[in-house]
Order: structure tokens, then C-alpha cells, then sequence
């Protein structure tokens, strides 16, 4: 804490000055606010709108929290997310020279040697890096991405503080104990780290552009490696008329229509088919060049879904045009297990009362952000872990759902998605791909069965040391107390007749010859123990009707 100590102070002032004085002492910061800021602050004022003034003002690592928190409806309340959303990553643009000083010290050359003309004059500048254009000596245009100098030192340092803060408030605060917010802080600080390195992003770029290899309909940049580096991108210039701007694709003669279907088709070939996506499809980072291809920029943000967690997204899909709430709330699960006791009951009638308003619609009727709306509600109100990246799914789809209805009134987002459901579907039922999961799954008992003697091991340590905690209510003694017994009278009758079995069989091998007439007799006698003791385990095992109370 002392080398933050100049850091923490600024910090609980700066929350001090924007009403958020409650908050600056529910995070430890109360004794680092100056006396006179302290003096006349209303200690119960709160509000998102608060926040995201206070935010603005603390820098980059502070902004992009806000800007997450805006993306995670399923566990913030909707106000947050709302207010949250207005954030924007603008700045004001760094010095040239700073920048040049970052060029030549990470390309080993100067400006003017690394590229034939830059333009000094920024076309964007944001917390963490400022763009240029630029053009390289075959004549080819880029964009040049620079880190701005000393970023990475303070978002490293706040980051830092951000996960102290986060453990104080959720010891504080069990509200945000109950949303995990210290491990939402942990994948944000590791998002952000990466973030801050522009090789992730240029190999991001590169992956996607391998996927549309071929395909003259997108059009994604190239990465010029000669001048990449952590703090340094350039990359392939695009340009073009805006996804959002209905009135020059009119000019352009461009069928929106079609361009609509397009745009979806284009995001759910990289989910369904790739699993790697792009997670922040705004319209500043699509459009339409001179030939109608769709040009696509700004890979920062990318998103990856499995095999597995695709065909679970794909069944829930499937599940809400059947409007079938036992089946939404068996996926729902399956994708987002709860985080501590759960109410199924209570769960399973959340759902069927969204189905029933949504009953008679048809997914074209139904906006994704409505949906994603009451779906979110009802993570957050059951405490269920929705994985990231399917929030960065859903928020792509709604997203695109949006893009689209915009540039088409009609366009309808299931036309899209249900062919690339119901194939996934189809293929969880083929021979071929239930052979490769049974595959993964004997492997995986394989791993288990290696890891079992090292988890056996740390259980015994854990139960000596007296760490182990065993929760059991009353009520449940009497049941488990009952299941222990008849499952150590199965137990004790499969030992006697396995030793039995064992014990006569290696009797006749031995002796097969002195038993002469009587191996037949011997053996019919086995027979009839081994099948009197599976008939008693049988017995033994079948459910028990629980008597009244």
C-alpha cells in the first residue's frame, strides 16, 4: 500500500468530490481524503451517475471498468449498465514527439525511415493508444496504433488497487460478495493487461482474417509485422461509408436488404463455425468499401466460444422456439451454474413467466435486447456464473440484432442464426460426433483417475488439519443416515459374494482333478450363491417409498 499511497489518496478524493464519500469509506479510502474535502459531503450519496463522472476523471484503467461493467447486465443492476454506457475511451491526443520517441525507440528507426509519409496529426485519440495514418515505402496505406507513454505503468498500478479495493468491498458489502465481483476485477485486470499489448490484438486480427480467407464479401486488414511491436500497431488502411449511415449506402446503391443479412451471416459464420469473434461490433468499426465489401476494424476485443459451449448455446436457441421452459431452464444451467444455492423451482417459474410473454411470438417478432434484458434479470436475480464469453456473445448479438433492424426494418436475426442452430444440433446427434466426445470423455476419466491420488491426498490433509467444513441440515440426517446402511449391506454382500466366487473358483482350478463327479454340483452351487446375492443387491437397490411424516 505505501507505494500507491499517493495514488489511493487521489483516488478517495477524487470519489469525495463527486458525492461518493460512502463509497470512498466503504473501500478503506475514508482516512486518505483530505479534511477539507471531506467537510460538508452528503455521506449517503450514491448513484451510477456518480460513478461514471468519478470514473472519468480517475483514467484508462477506470474507464475500460465502467465500460465492462456496461457489458454485464447479467450482473449489474440495469441503471448501472445504462449510465455505464455513456462512458467513451476518447482522450485528449498525446504530443507527437511523445509518440515519436515510442517509434523509434521500439522500431529501432526513426519515423521517417520506418514509413515514406505520417501524418503528425492524430485521426483518433483514446486512454491507451493514439492513431495516425501513415503510408509505407511500397505505397501501401496503414494506420498507425501507438501506445501513449506511461500507460501501461499506471493501469499496472491501478490495477493493482482495484483488486484490493474490490477484496475490501465485498467483505463489506454481500451484495458484492454474492455477484463474485473480486473475480470480475481478476478477468478484467487480465483482459486489460492484454489489451495493453498490440501484438494480442494484430495476431487477433490475423486469426479472424483467416477465417474470411477467400471470401470476397469481408475484407479484414493486413498486419505489416516490420513495424509491430507491443506499442506499436500498423496495420492495413480501410475505408469507406459507415454501417449507420443510411443515407450514403442509399447513394451507393448498396440493398440493405441484403447488406443486413450479410452483416449477420458474417458474425454467425465466426461464432458457429470459427468459435473466435469479434466482441465489439459497433458502426465506427464496420463498413461498406467502394466494391459493397464489408470492411472490419478494431480487433482489441475478441471473443472465444468452444465446441461445447456452442452446441449448449445452440440447444438453448432451439429451446426458446419451442418455447419450452423446462428445456431454457436445463440449458440456462447447463451454460451458467449457479453460484451458491439455488431455488429451482422458483428459477424454472422466472422462466416460464418470460415464455409466457413471449408466447405466440416468433423470434423475428422479439427484439435480443428485450430478451437479453429478462434473460439477464434472471441470471442476476438467481445469482447464476454466466461464463464471459457467452456475455460477449450475447452482447455481439445484440449488437448485430440492432445493426441489422437499422439498416432493414425487417430484417429478422433467426434467419441466420436457426439454419447454424439446428446444424449444430444435428451434428450432437451424429454416430461420428458422439464417437469423438466419448473419446474426450474417456480421456478425461483418464486424467481424473492419474489426479485422484493427489486429491485424495489434499482431502486427508485438509480433513487433519481441520479445515474441511461439512454443512448438513437435521432434516437430512435421517435419509442419509438410511442410504448409508443399505449402501453398506450392498456393499458387504457384493464382498461376500465376489470372495465367494473368487474363492470357489480358484478351489475347482485347483483341485479339478480330486473333485472329479462333483465339479458339476460345485459349480451349479456357485451359480445359485452368485445369483441369490445379485438378486439381494437388485432388491437392496431399488428406490424406497418414503413413508409419511
Amino acid at each position: 500500500m505505501a507505494r500507491h499511497l499517493h495514488r489511493y489518496r487521489e483516488i478517495a478524493t477524487v470519489l469525495t468530490r463527486h458525492g461518493l464519500y460512502a463509497t470512498a469509506v466503504q473501500a478503506g479510502l475514508g482516512r486518505w481524503v483530505p479534511a477539507p474535502v471531506a467537510e460538508g459531503v452528503d455521506e449517503t450519496s450514491d448513484g451510477p451517475e456518480l460513478l461514471v463522472s468519478a470514473f472519468e476523471e480517475l483514467g484508462a484503467a477506470f474507464v475500460k471498468l465502467g465500460q465492462l461493467i456496461s457489458t454485464r447486465p447479467d450482473i449489474f443492476p440495469e441503471e448501472y449498465c445504462d449510465a455505464f454506457a455513456k462512458l467513451t475511451d476518447s482522450s485528449a491526443p498525446v504530443p507527437f514527439e511523445e509518440l515519436e520517441a515510442v517509434i523509434e525507440a521500439d522500431l529501432g528507426v526513426s519515423v521517417d525511415e520506418a514509413y515514406a509519409w505520417f501524418d503528425r496529426v492524430p485521426v483518433a485519440a483514446a486512454s491507451i493508444g493514439q492513431v495516425h495514418r501513415a503510408r509505407l515505402r511500397d505505397g501501401r496505406s496503414v494506420v498507425v496504433k501507438i501506445r501513449r507513454p506511461g500507460v501501461a505503468a499506471e493501469v499496472h498500478e491501478d490495477l493493482d488497487i482495484l483488486r484490493t479495493l474490490a477484496g475490501r468491498l465485498v467483505r463489506s458489502s454481500q451484495t458484492l460478495a454474492d455477484m463474485d465481483f473480486t473475480r470480475l476485477v481478476d478477468q478484467f485486470s487480465a483482459s486489460l493487461r492484454a489489451e495493453l499489448d498490440y501484438v494480442v490484438e494484430a495476431r487477433a486480427c490475423e486469426e479472424i482474417g483467416a477465417s474470411f480467407e477467400g471470401d470476397p464479401a469481408v475484407h479484414i486488414p493486413w498486419i505489416d509485422w516490420e513495424n509491430t511491436t507491443a506499442r506499436v500497431l500498423t496495420m492495413e488502411e480501410l475505408s469507406g461509408v459507415r454501417i449507420d449511415d443510411l443515407e450514403a449506402l442509399d447513394a451507393a446503391g448498396i440493398d440493405r436488404p441484403v447488406l443486413a443479412r450479410q452483416i449477420a451471416d458474417m458474425f454467425m459464420s465466426m461464432v458457429f463455425e470459427d468459435g473466435v469473434f469479434h466482441a465489439d461490433p459497433h458502426a465506427g468499426n464496420l463498413f461498406i468499401e467502394d466494391d459493397g465489401t464489408i470492411g472490419m476494424i478494431d480487433f482489441g476485443s475478441v471473443g472465444r466460444i468452444n465446441e461445447a459451449m456452442r452446441r449448449r448455446f445452440a440447444t438453448m436457441v432451439l429451446a426458446f422456439t419451442k418455447n419450452n421452459p423446462d428445456a431454457i431452464t436445463r440449458g440456462l444451467l447447463e451454460i451458467a451454474p449457479a453460484h451458491g444455492s439455488l431455488d429451482r423451482a422458483l428459477l424454472r417459474r422466472d422462466v416460464a413467466g418470460m415464455t409466457d410473454r413471449l408466447d405466440g411470438s416468433t423470434l423475428a417478432e422479439i427484439r435480443v435486447d428485450e430478451l437479453g434484458s429478462e434473460l439477464f434479470a434472471i441470471v442476476r436475480r438467481h445469482r447464476l456464473s454466466l461464463p464471459p464469453e457467452l456475455v460477449q456473445l450475447f452482447r455481439m448479438l445484440i449488437i448485430a440484432d440492432g445493426l441489422g433492424r437499422k439498416i432493414d426494418p425487417e430484417f429478422d436475426i433467426n434467419e441466420a442464426l436457426a439454419p447454424l442452430t439446428e446444424r449444430l444440433i444435428e451434428e450432437r446427434m451424429d454416430p461420428f460426433a458422439w464417437a469423438g466426445r466419448l473419446k474426450d470423455v474417456a480421456v478425461s476419466a483418464a486424467e481424473f483417475g492419474i489426479d485422484l491420488p493427489d486429491f485424495t491426498r489434499k482431502l486427508v490433509d485438509r480433513i487433519d488439519s481441520g479445515t474441511l467444513d461439512v454443512h448438513i441440515r437435521a432434516s437430512e440426517l435421517d435419509p442419509l443416515i438410511a442410504r448409508l446402511e443399505r449402501t453398506g449391506d450392498r456393499l458387504v454382500a457384493a464382498l461376500l459374494v465376489a470372495s465367494m466366487v473368487t474363492g470357489g473358483t480358484n478351489v475347482l482350478v485347483a483341485y479339478r482333478d480330486q473333485l472329479g463327479k462333483l465339479v458339476g454340483p460345485a459349480i451349479a452351487a456357485g451359480g445359485a450363491v452368485l445369483t441369490g446375492g445379485s438378486a439381494y443387491i437388485a432388491w437392496s437397490s431399488r428406490p424406497r417409498r418414503r413413508l409419511p411424516r
